[in-house]
């Protein structure tokens, strides 16, 4: 920073006369910080002297100063006194340098650069040159640091009044950021042609096949890969399109993903199976657009990995029918650990078949061992969790007193370490402790076999053989193909002569194809005739198979491996399924047409009710007609026992009337005959309606009937006649089923779109065991030999019929003893 004690001590608060403050007012008038500050400043303690010494030169040099918009600064005499502008006052950044830079001295001022333009000054003054200086780097002290500065700036003399050269203008512009700018975008530039380099390295290195093309789909690049993978050079296809090279993507999935890459300018990436100038093959394919509205593409070969793909989930389903077709348990554990990382239970994961017999335990998948064997040894959970901790295998034999057997046990990591998952394939042993010696001797060698078999399992889980050379004799063979052909010795014969039954059946003209065209052959349940025990006729078997060439490391073919698997059982199977589908085919058709005839005689049914019915209402209604003739006295004076016995036969002929017309309307509801008239229906009417036909049964026995709370704006879609049948039906159901000084009670309620009428009482309730059958037709809760409550146990089956025909239904519950309570509910107005 500058020590201003080496410079003139001006104040700013200093008391001149009239002349002086004038000469001030009128050179340093006008706005701006630094006229405010150069009025302000006390120029007679300057070698500058007051203003109006000074001379015409330096007025009008500061006057041009003070006025520019352009950043400018003036030294003044020897001691090089300092004035600059407002365009040059953020060149000083922000602390201490302004406004201490304002009439102070050059030299004492600018140490931090005088160095450099010290001498640049001194030449000014001397020599009267006007040196330029473009994006001069001179870094100086502001805004509390050290800042990398560029100037762009002119030094020109001035002279004073008498002719010599008094003192130095500067203008300047502060380029810095320009300056940054080019040194960044000059970076920028060749951190890019390095990338560009780089890239193109990586490009032609990369296992991907990569192609460039521009807005007309012609190539403009390729790398080492590409070529490899077409099997053409860069001068095969440079310059045509692709449509030209590979026509047969023409109208292709690929050709609408390029296409809209390159005219939507998004990314691709998508599988593709070309077929086509012979090519047969899966792609994998990634595409870009580019700065120059082409493409670029990336692709990937993953013909085999589909193969593979389909190979393995046929192996998949192969080894889980072979997981559960498996006599020894097997099973997949998780290994639980305590915060000390000792091993204290394992929960089951996944069980075959098997396993519950050979461990009793059942229902074992997702529980733990402590649940499912509470007291069982420490010893399983130490030797599974070293298998699941250190992911080595372990064979052993070993008893469980909890479980009261012995196991035969392999047990191997499988998954991830972290998952602490073992697989465990294990055996009941209990039965052939007697034997352990012998045994031991078996379990040494079946570990050997087994370890083969596991290797055997992961790559060819069926039969298998290989057969060298052009006559195809067998090199290697698995026993699964040796019980496919009968046990029969063949390695070290050729096909033909070993297996000469099957000679005529065309698999050596697929043998010899496969060998010389390299392309594998699939066979799907081919029929094979073979002698499967000698001097036994043969046998017809059915096989699914594969012949792939095998390929030595030249590239030469030198046999087929033949692997496949017999599925005869499964063939045999699906024939059976085949032939008890088609005959449960014809039973269903002869269920259907016997439901068809029960429904004709249901129906058949309903219309005789329905026609019993009314021949029966004609005759009754003559006799309640005569009856009420007779008591009238119209036939002649009637007697008070008369009069009774008529009153009786009119009431046994309102209620047999009644049993009919229950029957006609349940015979009207079975077959289709009844017409409902929708209608909005105020419910609380409808509701008071039904209580006042039933309410003078219910005061005859001493019972409360009210209906309770219900909006008179609630409004249901039902049919209002059949709507007051249901309610007259529950209320009288609720009047015979009370005993006296009972309670009906009645309320509606809308229940969002829904209206629901609910009657409770607290009659003797219904018995759980009848609560499902109460609608049933002809059904009655109290059917004892004394009937108190007559009926033919339709009214309730009506009811729901009726509602369930107006869009709604009716439920009920109950408690014995204590009451039931029945809930309507209809579609809301």
């Amino acid at each position: 920073m500058i020590d201003r004690t080496t410079t003139p001590a001006p104040t700013m608060g200093r008391d001149t006369d009239h002349e002086q403050d004038t000469a001030d007012l009128a050179l340093f008038a006008g706005p701006g910080e630094m006229r405010a500050l150069c009025r302000a400043f006390d120029w007679s303690g300057t070698p500058l002297g007051p203003v109006t010494t000074w001379s015409q030169s330096l007025r009008t040099t500061v006057g041009i100063v003070l006025s520019s918009s352009n950043p400018m600064f003036l030294w003044w005499g020897p001691k090089l006194v300092q004035i600059y502008n407002d365009a040059y006052r953020p060149s000083l950044g922000l602390g201490a340098r302004h406004p201490q830079a304002l009439g102070a001295f050059g030299r004492d001022f600018w140490t931090d650069i005088w160095e450099a333009i010290g001498p640049q000054i001194e030449q000014v003054m001397t020599t009267g040159e006007s040196p330029w200086h473009e994006d001069q780097y001179l870094p100086i002290e502001r805004n509390g640091r050290i800042e990398d500065v560029w100037w762009t700036y002119s030094y020109v003399p001035v002279r004073d009044d008498d002719g010599h050269i008094a003192g130095t203008l500067v203008v300047c512009q502060e380029t810095t950021r320009r300056v940054l700018g080019d040194i960044e975008r000059e970076r920028l530039r060749a951190e890019s042609v390095d990338a560009a380099r780089r890239t193109a390295r990586i490009l032609e290195q990369m296992s991907d096949s990569h192609v460039s093309m521009d807005s007309g789909f012609r190539f403009i690049a390729m790398n080492a890969a590409a070529e490899r993978a077409l099997g053409m050079t860069r001068t095969d296809v440079m310059g045509r399109t692709h449509w030209d090279v590979f026509p047969a993507s023409l109208g292709s999935a690929a050709e609408r993903e390029y296409r809209r890459v390159v005219a939507d300018g998004v990314e691709a990436h998508f599988t593709h199976h070309h077929v086509g100038e012979g090519y047969d093959r899966h792609l994998e394919i990634d595409a870009y657009p580019t700065e120059e509205s082409g493409l670029a593409f990336f692709w990937r070969d993953v013909t085999a990995r589909k193969a593979a793909e389909a190979a393995l989930r046929e192996s998949e389903a192969r080894y889980r029918a072979l997981f559960q077709s498996l006599d020894e348990g097997f099973c997949v554990i998780q290994v639980l650990f305590d915060d000390q990382g000792a091993p204290v239970d394992y929960r089951f994961v996944e069980t075959n078949e098997a396993f519950e017999m050979q461990t009793g335990l059942g229902d074992s998948k997702g529980r733990t061992a402590r649940e499912l064997v509470p007291d069982l040894e420490s010893h399983w959970f130490e030797m599974y969790g070293h298998v699941a901790s250190t992911g080595t295998p372990t064979r052993f034999d070993s008893g469980s007193d909890a479980m009261g057997r012995w196991f035969d046990v392999y047990a191997f990591r499988v998954g991830r370490p972290e998952e602490r998952t073992v697989a465990i394939l294990f055996k009941d042993i209990t039965h052939s402790r007697a034997a352990a010696q012998e045994r031991e001797q078996l379990v040494r060698a079946l570990e050997v076999e087994r370890s083969r078999l596991a290797y055997v399992f992961q790559h060819a889980p069926t039969f298998l053989a290989v057969l060298r050379g052009s006559e195809h004799a067998f090199e290697l063979v698995n026993a699964a193909y040796y019980q496919l052909v009968g046990q029969r010795e063949i390695v070290g014969r050729t096909f033909d002569d070993a297996l000469p039954e099957v000679r005529d059946q065309g698999f050596t003209a697929l043998l010899d194809a496969v060998l010389a065209s390299g392309t594998p052959y699939v066979g799907r349940e081919v029929p094979v005739r073979l002698a499967r025990t000698p001097g036994e006729p043969h046998e017809e078997r059915f096989v699914d198979f594969v012949y792939l060439p095998l390929v030595e490391a030249d590239g030469s073919r030198s046999g087929v491996i033949a692997h496949g698997t017999d599925v005869t059982d499964h063939v045999r199977a699906r024939r059976e399924i085949e032939l008890l589908y088609n005959r449960e085919q014809e039973a269903r058709t002869a269920v259907e047409e016997a439901y068809d005839i029960a429904e004709a005689a249901n129906r058949a049914k309903g219309e005789f009710l329905a026609v019993m019915s009314h021949e029966l209402r004609t005759p009754l209604n003559a006799i309640g007609g005569y009856a009420e003739l007779m008591e009238m006295g119209i036939r002649g004076p009637v007697t008070a026992q008369q009069r009774e016995d008529l009153r009786r036969i009119q009431m046994s002929q309102r209620h047999l009337l009644g049993l009919i017309n229950e029957v006609l309307n349940y015979a009207k509801l079975e077959t289709g005959t009844v017409h409902y008239d929708i209608i909005d229906v105020p419910v609380r009417e409808a509701m008071t309606a039904a209580e006042s036909l039933v309410n003078p049964q219910a005061r005859a026995k001493g019972l409360t009937l009210v209906v309770a709370e219900c909006s008179p704006v609630l409004v249901a879609r039902a049919d209002a006649e059949k709507l007051r049948q249901i309610l007259v039906n529950l209320l009288s159901n609720a009047v015979k089923f009370t005993d006296d000084g009972g309670r009906i009670e009645m309320s509606g309620s809308d229940e969002g779109g829904t209206v629901r009428i609910v009657l409770a009482d607290t009659g003797i309730g219904i018995p759980p065991d009848k609560l499902g059958s109460i609608f049933d037709p002809f059904v009655q809760v109290r059917a004892d030999l004394t009937r108190p409550h007559e009926g033919t146990g339709l009214g309730l089956a009506i009811s729901r019929d009726l509602a369930r025909g107006m869009g709604g239904d009716l439920t009920a519950t109950s408690t014995l003893g204590e009451g039931s309570r029945f809930m309507l509910t209809l579609p809301r107005a």
